[in-house]
């Protein structure tokens, strides 16, 4: 094992890891919502994408087929959340017991409507390039190299969209105080909204990336929403940079234990080492107390 192949590997299972762990921590930093369905809008961005670029295969061509499905697929899930937000969570959102056991069960929900649809079988999505690079003597797929590159765009698009937009600003105040928000004028439910939108676009989006690396199944949305909750616990609870700086970190863990033990013992390190840390610091990383 050496350093190059844990910081390349890492970095791009950890740039995926940040695109869902973000979304997670900025519906909770703006919204004070622990959205557990988060996992599920991942797995159902794999599997949009999937299911219309087979039925727009034979009416365009494949490349362009692909492409289009995948934004079909993220803008869908986007929607997705916005609806399961206003019909799910929105009439519990004061009760913080309720969201986490209605989110879950529409976690569960999805899950068996998916081993329904789809059974308990591993299924890609496939690439938008091809062939091999090596970096530093290491064979690395064009494939996930495209996924560190599209996850660290979308990351900086959203750092500065959030830092520099009226939108990005109107989402800063409310996550700050929302009474204050609301006395200046800011439709804080419009704000809700758009950041549930944001937030499943941004996991459907990695949910795409990572089945063109690996594959998913209908069980992968809720071991996602585990890695998930650990990452932002890790980073830090509302602290979306500090989210990002977390996935990162678990991404680097899990390549090195990997390669070092076996894949399955990468989990349970992860796990452990989080449990230690937050032991030694319970507001995580970039967290408040």
């Amino acid at each position: 094992m050496s350093l190059v192949e844990v910081v390349v590997l890492g970095s791009i299972i950890g740039g995926i890891w940040a695109l869902v762990a973000s979304g997670f921590s900025l519906v909770f930093g703006v919204a004070r919502i622990l959205n557990f369905a988060h996992g599920t809008y991942f797995a159902l961005g794999a599997y949009v994408a999937i299911v219309a670029n087979a039925a727009l295969q034979n009416v365009m061509p494949e490349w362009l087929s692909l492409i289009f499905s995948i934004l079909f697929s993220i803008f869908v899930v986007g929607l997705a959340g916005v609806a399961i937000y206003h019909v799910c969570i929105r009439p519990v959102r004061d009760y913080e017991v309720m969201v986490i056991l209605v989110t879950l069960a529409i976690a569960l929900l999805f899950e068996e409507i998916l081993l329904a649809i789809f059974r308990d079988v591993s299924v890609s999505v496939p690439s938008l390039v091809s062939g091999v690079v090596n970096v530093a003597g290491i064979p690395i797929p064009y494939t996930r190299i495209l996924a560190l590159v599209v996850a660290v765009v979308v990351i900086l698009l959203l750092d500065r969209f959030i830092s520099t937009t009226r939108t990005g600003k109107e989402i800063l105040a409310t996550s700050q105080d929302v009474e204050a928000a609301m006395l200046v004028g800011i439709d804080v439910e419009r704000v809700y909204r758009i950041v549930m939108f944001i937030s499943a676009m941004l996991a459907a989006l990695a949910g795409v990336l990572y089945a063109q690396i690996y594959a998913v199944n209908p069980q992968t949305a809720l071991r996602v929403l585990i890695y998930a909750f650990a990452i932002v616990i890790l980073g830090g609870l509302g602290s979306v940079r500090g989210s990002i700086i977390a996935a990162f970190i678990i991404g680097f863990m899990q390549v090195a234990v990997s390669i070092a033990l076996e894949a399955r013992w990468s989990e349970i390190v992860a796990m452990v080492a989080i449990i230690a840390i937050l032991i030694v610091r319970p507001k995580g990383l970039m967290g408040v107390e």
